[in-house]
């Protein structure tokens, strides 16, 4: 056995806990991420019983696993010792580690292993993971990393080139990137947040008097938030959040204060969890927090602006990731007790549970930027998402521009498609009869529950509608829409179009808006079957230097108020009489 500054060295079997030993890639890291110390607190007693989750094993578990494996993934399920691991990998989600599976940082509350990788990555690894997300047929992926400090950007450029190897293969995926710190360099935090993610997130992990010895020396209460503030600022759009473990010694006082902290940085949402020690060579438990405890937390986060705070026993940062929108605390039930009286699901099994929860107003939809999209994916893409919906899926609007094509609707007739071209036809199952969509339309695609939303068909449509014509009285341009005819015009020409299907109570398709674009292909056919019907754009209106993505950007929120209006009963019809 050799040995590296006495430690001995493990080459001949696996490792223990506190052992060092000699990575495939050549360089030594330390088991578990801790190394022995004398007078090591003896393992905490028998855990609570609502300390419990299902066992790692299922049909489900073994194909994540294999996929996994198969394409040399690390996940910080497995390296972090995540007791959701059963649960998260039988529904068929994992949250994937990339640069490895070794921290340059030690932390006395992570059981990943630490060392040195000095420089080392794999190239390969930002497309096996896109390959990975796109065959588990994922809807959410969350990205992780241990911390990179030999790294000169601390891994925040392999980050990027995995999120976007994800959009480019399955640009419906959700990503949410948690992060390090990168020591603070707010240009790498950029390049990350920059990459085309949903959620940016970066653990405080602890209350700030607890933050060391909880963290290693180079991270810090005050860098993380500094983090999470300037991924805010440099794109609002995304969301931020992060994880507070409890149970390590923190006050009330100190979790309300670390809440302030939080909110006064932006910050969207926040996970609370209970810290469970990895092995003896961690931090001891101070304290199991009971589910009624979680539930108050939870309340006080609401009350204090988070846009949702998954609290739980078991919760861990990235935990039902893919609910944090859903405005029920991610499914969980934590139980029934005192800080439970005003829940109307706290003494209800998770059936009724989910029952009742459906009573609830929905929140607003999460608004997603897909960018440039073939259109047949993407279609499919939506087709998918509405045939598995179910009582907490979350709805979202998506705004992407799509690369040449005409698409027919369901009975559609072929006639009004006159001389095509090179732009491709496709036949979908929208109503409505022919369009075009290209480069320069902002087209958005509300991916609703309308029984949830209390909306019916027609709601919907006024709602973009009434959207686009408030949008465009914003610029000074007026526009209506036709009785009769979905859609909204300019002094008799159209400048958006509207074709929706609804299945399983759930909307797709949606809305084309032409921003600034090449309308040439619209004389190829007649549009939405009208023969020499007039097109125009906002690039035509007084706004030559506008771009899909800001439009989209901008425009959402229309689209959200004309939801709320019609929900709240405070809408009118669009259209003119």
């Amino acid at each position: 056995m050799a040995s590296l500054k006495d430690i001995p060295v493990v080459a001949e079997r696996a490792p223990r806990s506190g052992e060092k030993y000699l990575t495939p890639q050549g360089f030594t890291a330390i088991k578990d991420g801790q190394k022995p110390r004398g007078a090591e607190a003896p393992p905490t007693g028998r855990k609570p019983s609502w300390i419990r989750a299902p066992l790692p094993v299922g049909r489900g578990f073994g194909a994540v696993k294999d996929i996994v494996h198969e394409h040399r993934l690390a996940t910080v399920c497995e390296e972090a010792k995540c007791p959701n691991i059963g649960e998260c990998w039988n529904a068929g989600t994992a949250t994937i580690m990339l640069m490895g599976a070794v921290c340059t940082r030690a932390c006395r509350f992570c059981s990943v292993d630490t060392g040195n990788p000095r420089g080392w990555l794999d190239a390969e690894e930002p497309e096996n993971t896109a390959r990975s997300v796109e065959l588990m047929k994922l809807k959410y992926i969350v990205l992780t990393s241990v911390n990179r400090d030999d790294l000169p950007d601390g891994g925040a450029q392999h980050y990027a080139d995995a999120i976007r190897a994800i959009k480019r293969r399955t640009p419906h995926v959700a990503v949410e990137a948690l992060t390090p710190d990168f020591q603070g360099v707010m240009r790498d935090v950029e390049t990350v947040v920059d990459s085309g993610l949903e959620v940016f997130a970066q653990n405080v992990e602890t209350v700030k008097r607890l933050t060391h010895p909880v963290r290693d020396p180079r991270a810090g209460y005050e860098q993380t938030i500094a983090v999470l503030a300037h991924a805010k600022r440099f794109k609002p759009s995304v969301l931020t959040k992060t994880s507070l473990m409890l149970g390590l010694g923190e006050t009330d006082a100190e979790i309300a204060e670390c809440m302030d902290d939080l909110r006064a940085a932006n910050v969207d949402l926040l996970t609370l969890g209970q810290y469970l020690r990895p092995t003896v060579h961690h931090l001891p438990v101070q304290r199991f927090v009971t589910p009624a405890e979680f539930d108050t937390y939870r309340e006080w986060a609401l009350a204090k602006g988070f846009r949702e705070c998954v609290s739980g026993p078991l919760v861990r940062s990235s935990y039902r990731a893919e609910q944090a929108l859903a405005g029920n605390n991610a499914g969980l039930v934590n139980g029934a007790g005192s800080g439970n009286r005003d829940n109307p699901v706290a003494h209800t099994s998770a059936p009724q549970a989910r029952a009742e929860l459906s009573r609830f107003p929905d929140p607003a939809p999460l608004v997603r930027w897909l960018g440039r999209v073939d259109y047949e994916p993407t279609w499919r893409d939506m087709q998918r998402i509405t045939d598995t919906r179910d009582a907490t899926t979350p709805d979202e609007i998506w705004l992407l521009e799509h690369p040449p094509v005409f698409t027919l609707g369901l009975n559609a007739d072929a006639g009004h498609v006159l001389a095509a071209g090179d732009i491709p036809v496709v036949k979908i199952d929208r109503g409505g009869q022919v369009t075009y969509h290209g480069p320069g339309q902002l087209v958005v695609y509300p991916l609703i529950d309308i029984r949830r939303a209390r909306l019916g068909v027609r709601d919907l449509v006024t709602a973009m509608e009434r959207a686009i014509i408030d949008y465009c009285a914003t610029l000074g341009i007026t526009a209506k829409c036709k009785a009769g005819a979905p859609g909204v015009y300019v002094e008799g020409r159209k400048i958006a179009s509207v074709g929706i299907r609804i299945r399983r109570g759930a909307s797709y398709h949606g809305l084309a808006f032409n921003v600034n674009m090449d309308l040439e292909p619209f004389q190829r056919i007649n549009p939405c079957g009208y023969a020499g019907l007039e097109m125009t754009q906002l690039a035509a209106l007084g706004q030559p230097d506008a771009t899909v993505e800001a439009t989209g950007r901008a425009f959402a929120p229309f689209l959200q108020k004309a939801l709320d209006d019609l929900r709240a009963g405070r809408s009118s019809a669009a259209c003119d009489a």
